[in-house]
């Protein structure tokens, strides 16, 4: 009777351990998916100014998003894309702007994320 009660409490032990673990990799695909949405910019905008008013907006919410970051890697990396989009350059309509351009801006924006938010050993 007394191994059956151990036996029980260890697996309640073992099952919470891997609760938490679910909880915190699903808090962190969630955080990551939100903040992967909130950066991306318009690569040909109307508005310039409009645009980069936005963008410091989303780099905002972005600092408030890193406050509820599971790990400080995470936080560090949503802090470090957030500046990024700060110092981001927005060109307007009729510039010269190639796509590849943008996609090489976006991927530079994206770096420090998306090696943590990709990094299956940061979800242990």
């Amino acid at each position: 009777m007394v191994a059956a009660v151990i036996t029980a409490a260890a697996l309640t032990v073992g099952l919470a351990g891997c609760r938490d673990v679910s909880a915190k990799t699903a808090d962190r695909v969630e955080l990551c998916a939100k903040i992967v949405g909130k950066t991306f910019t318009n690569p040909f905008p109307n508005d310039a100014e409009k645009t980069k008013r936005d963008i410091r907006k989303r780099a905002d919410e972005l600092d408030e998003m890193a406050k509820e970051a599971p790990d400080e890697k995470l936080r560090q990396a949503i802090e470090s894309t957030a500046e990024k989009m700060r110092s981001a350059e927005v060109k307007g309509k009729g510039t010269s702007r190639t796509v590849l351009g943008y996609i090489s801006e976006q991927n530079d924006r994206l770096k420090d994320l998306r090696h943590t938010c990709l990094n299956r050993d940061d979800y242990k």
